[in-house]
């Protein structure tokens, strides 16, 4: 997967219009995927911050949906669309 792929806003789209709880699992899954690949590639020699950088963003989208809590990594973003999901939770 290229750089480009692991893009926050790319995916925040992706999410749109997805229930609460569907919004939560799909991001989890995501997370989990790119956790993975960190491991399946030698990551050693660098070249894999952006996959880090990404999982650490959807963790804090995730802390967003449950908590309402914008770190740095999520103020940026515009998450208009998901305020109604998370208050209909």
């Amino acid at each position: 997967m290229s750089p480009s792929s692991y893009r926050i806003e790319t995916f925040i789209e992706k999410v749109k219009g997805h229930s609460y709880h569907d919004i939560i699992h799909i991001t989890d899954q995501e997370a989990t995927r790119c956790e993975r690949r960190l491991y399946q590639e030698a990551c050693r020699g660098g070249g894999c911050e952006p996959i880090r950088d990404y999982v650490g963003t959807l963790k804090d989208f995730i802390l967003y949906m449950r908590y309402g809590v914008r770190t740095s990594a999520i103020l940026p973003l515009d998450l208009k669309a998901f305020e109604l999901e998370r208050s209909a939770r």
